[in-house]
């Protein structure tokens, strides 16, 4: 008990001083010593203190050489407390006012980084998403040799991944409700805009279901030519896929009905 109460004594002095210490610095006018407190309480990770300090800084040594040392340790501090936005954002003017700067790598690397942690799931809006993507890009042409460049291109494979999974559930959509024609299109785009897609064998059976559907449901002037298509759209399946493919019985059944319904027209 004796050394639980001088344990609680010894923190409060401790945290005692610590608010003391950053109330002087509050009022100081000392720029000098507001900014030796901000950088200690900076390296003990109290980035709110030390950001409160910075941002009083910002106004007191603009248009000085220290206003890039100062716009550096405020986009370490939001980073620190995960405001992202308002990190990248700074990371952003940073690598911008000071292209030159020892820091200036490492600002552009996490500018993209905390647009792809602002990213959204891939059901919700992609905007940061592409932000994040066209960041890592101008990263790696501007530091083709980056210790950051491996993450880079491991971040760049998860937002490519993120995109091409919301184009997989908008195709996959129009196929859902029956919009056959739309689900070719956004089929087809989805192959060429991501041909890695983990899904592709799924899509290639779907755009040939699809145009099988569109053909069935169709009006007769157009049955002729959209069931050739369906003919078509098997032959590319086959060129891609051997007989152990799981979707292949299903596109060989789906490809006699075709020529089926194909002679049906033509008696």
């Amino acid at each position: 008990m004796k050394y639980l109460s001088l344990s609680i004594i010894i923190l409060s002095l401790v945290f005692g001083g610590c608010r003391s210490k950053f109330q002087k610095a509050l009022k100081s006018t000392d720029s000098k010593k507001k900014l030796e407190v901000a950088e200690y309480f900076f390296m003990k990770k109290d980035f709110y203190r030390a950001q409160t300090l910075f941002d009083q800084l910002e106004n007191e040594i603009s248009n000085t050489p220290l206003a890039e040392k100062i716009l550096y340790y405020q986009a370490q501090c939001d980073y620190g407390l995960k405001m992202y936005s308002l990190a990248g954002y700074r990371y952003k003017i940073y690598y911008e006012t000071y292209p030159t700067s020892v820091n200036a790598e490492e600002a552009l690397y996490l500018n993209g980084y905390c647009i792809f942690l602002e990213s959204q799931d891939s059901e919700l809006d992609q905007i940061d998403t592409y932000k994040a993507i066209e960041t890592f890009k101008i990263f790696v042409n501007v530091y083709p040799e980056s210790k950051y460049l491996n993450d880079c291109n491991k971040y760049l494979d998860k937002l490519r991944a993120k995109l091409s999974q919301k184009a997989y559930n908008n195709a996959k959509l129009y196929y859902n409700i029956g919009s056959y024609k739309s689900a070719i299109v956004s089929l087809r785009n989805l192959v060429n805009d991501f041909p890695e897609i983990a899904q592709r064998e799924e899509i290639d059976f779907l755009i040939l279901k699809s145009n099988y559907l569109l053909a069935e449901n169709s009006i007769p002037e157009k049955q002729i030519q959209r069931y050739q298509e369906t003919i078509s759209a098997f032959n590319d399946f086959t060129e891609l896929y051997t007989e152990n493919s799981k979707f292949m019985s299903n596109a060989k059944d789906i490809k006699q009905k075709a020529v089926t319904e194909l002679n049906k027209i033509n008696k």
